[in-house]
């Protein structure tokens, strides 16, 4: 087995470029090669001894989606008529998704029909066995393969993992002492996810789980030298791809687990708090730094705008400082970080009676918190929450469920965009493409191993 290691090696960077042209009668895909590579990914792929392919095709017509059309592909092969063997329909995007068995690799043709009439064609798209590749389609223009996730980029792979160690039930510490060797144990929904990925037959991987107990911009220590990959129940969003510069250093994967924000309150009190309206300036909400728990709460009371800009008269006791808002951009509150004059922040006291208190807590102080009245309510996850009910023995209730849903995945170098395009395809087998999470999951924890047994190295 080879072991890859973070900052080590040279990076291979393959881009095709599918490109059609109307003209003598047929049409060619242009393709870029690396030039230390100096050969095509079809050579990459037969010298892989790679099988079968998944081709992910997108019709469009006058900047429209094409529904309802058939799309077929047929392998080209000089001197012979083109066999269209393979087909689908488009779905109301224009989307449809086929599978090539066999040894796949080699240049197809894709033709496009609607109501018995051909009204597109297109050659030389190269396909690789063992990718998944997205082409687009547009009638009356070039085809675009945008995207090829090459097979090699998951197969014989060690990556050094960090998860956040004390997101309890989704990812979390055996040991909660980082000095203790069972703090590198991981637990929950994402080690199950993570232990199927390494049990998929075929699929190559493998990983060596080190626990993290920082919780700001964990996202971002995948772009650096200590961990291939990051996780610890992390939401997706854009300004977490981002450093300090703005400039896009990590990538997520797809999302593998549902969020969505919530209150939990003592049960004595949830008719009194039931909505985010019911918090005003008399009320205390206990919240996590630097979380999508925090950054919500303080969008849907009016503390922060759509930007994450604190409102104007706002107070921020910091741990050196006070500091009031002047409704600029100079003081910002987001999931991804605040501004640096915020930074340590301990308490928020509103500008308006309509706002809450918010007060800001370690992940142990959470619930003791609240169980003793040092704050009303704590404003969290709704997975956290429900676990905290049923460890509570119901002296906790949720309410408040957020409308919004948000999305968890785990952030890899944005220069690994290859190797997360891999472990896409492998987890959106596992959770049977986000129909299988953590609700599933808490019902039957073999949920995930038991689907990677059945992945029999397709």
């Amino acid at each position: 087995m080879i072991v890859m290691m973070k900052g080590f090696g040279s990076v291979v960077v393959l881009v095709l470029v599918a490109g059609l042209m109307w003209h003598c009668g047929g049409e060619r895909v242009m393709m870029e090669v690396d030039e230390q590579v100096g050969q095509p990914l079809s050579k990459l792929a037969v010298e892989n001894n790679a099988s079968g392919a998944v081709v992910v095709a997108s019709v469009q017509q006058d900047d429209g989606p094409v529904s309802g059309a058939m799309v077929e592909f047929a392998r080209s092969i000089a001197g012979q008529v083109a066999e269209y063997a393979w087909s689908g329909m488009t779905d109301e995007d224009g989307r449809m998704r086929l599978e090539i068995a066999g040894d796949a690799t080699g240049y197809y043709q894709a033709r496009v029909s609607q109501d018995g009439r051909v009204i597109g064609l297109w050659s030389s798209i190269p396909i690789n066995a063992g990718d998944e590749v997205v082409v687009n389609l547009p009638v009356g223009g070039r085809a675009q393969v945008t995207r090829m996730s090459p097979s090699s980029a998951c197969a014989d792979r060690v990556l050094n993992f960090g998860f956040f160690a004390f997101f309890a039930p989704v990812s979390s510490s055996a040991d909660p002492d980082p000095n203790s060797a069972g703090f590198n144990t991981h637990m929950g929904y994402e080690a199950d996810l993570l232990t199927a990925l390494e049990a998929m037959d075929g699929a190559g991987l493998s990983f060596s789980r080190r626990g993290i107990d920082i919780w700001p911009n964990i996202w971002l220590l995948s772009a650096g030298p200590e961990y291939d990959v990051v996780g610890g129940g992390i939401t997706i969003l854009d300004s977490r791809t981002r450093d300090e510069m703005g400039n896009q250093v990590v990538t997520f994967t797809s999302g593998h687990i549902v969020f969505r924000q919530s209150l939990l309150v003592r049960a004595e009190d949830g008719a009194r708090w039931a909505s985010h309206d019911d918090l005003t300036s008399d009320v205390r909400v206990g919240v996590l730094a630097s979380t999508t728990g925090e950054a919500r709460l303080l969008v849907l009371t009016g503390l922060v705008n759509a930007d994450g800009v604190l409102a104007e008269g706002v107070r921020v006791e910091t741990q050196t400082d006070t500091v009031v808002a002047d409704g600029s951009a100079n003081f910002f509150i987001t999931a991804a970080g605040a501004s640096p004059n915020l930074e340590g922040r301990q308490r928020i006291f509103p500008a308006v009676d309509t706002m809450p208190q918010v007060v800001y807590l370690g992940e142990e102080e959470l619930l003791g918190a609240l169980a003793s009245g040092r704050v009303d309510v704590l404003a969290r996850g709704e997975i956290g929450n429900r676990d905290a009910v049923h460890a509570s023995g119901g002296a906790f209730v949720v309410t408040a469920l957020d409308s919004a849903v948000e999305y968890g995945g785990f952030t890899l170098g944005v220069e690994d965009a290859d190797l997360a395009a891999c472990i896409d395809d492998k987890i959106n087998y596992l959770t049977d493409d986000q129909r299988i999470g953590y609700g599933e999951w808490r019902q039957d924890p073999s949920v995930f191993i038991t689907r990677a047994r059945m992945w029999k190295g397709r």
